[in-house]
């Protein structure tokens, strides 16, 4: 059953990266807006961390009753740490880039609430699971 849910997991993550890359990148290039940033890369590092984020709490909703109560706490809190390495990693478009237009902040922001909104699905499926049990 667990290797079912990781699989599902596993694909929809990655139709979801390949469906709203394309069709942003397509928007992107029909309307010829270019970013100072690799558009493919914010999407691969969100598609990436909703992966671990979501497997990481589907097995610790399957394997320990004991944190049950506590997934919601530790998923804000992985948040936060999710934010922080994306921080890290496009520090330079971030920080140190040339100022970004309100196109290329929305274009840079999307892949996050498009990934965000998956793993909240995903981690509310999954606490109310684990209250009716």
């Amino acid at each position: 059953m667990l290797i079912k849910k990781l699989l599902f997991y596993t694909l929809v993550i990655l139709g979801l990266l390949v469906i709203t890359y394309n069709v942003h990148f397509y928007l992107t290039t029909h309307f010829e807006i270019y970013h100072p940033y690799s558009l493919w890369s914010v999407y691969i590092y969100q598609a990436v961390a909703s992966y671990v984020l979501v497997v990481v709490f589907e097995l610790l909703a399957s394997l320990t009753k004991e944190l049950k109560d506590q997934l919601g706490f530790l998923y804000l809190g992985s948040m936060a740490v999710k934010v922080l390495f994306f921080c890290v990693l496009f520090r330079d478009v971030i920080f140190f880039g040339p100022d970004l237009s309100k196109i290329d902040s929305v274009s840079l922001l999307l892949p996050i609430f498009i990934f965000i909104f998956y793993e909240v699905i995903v981690i509310v499926k999954i606490l109310n699971r684990e209250t009716q049990n």
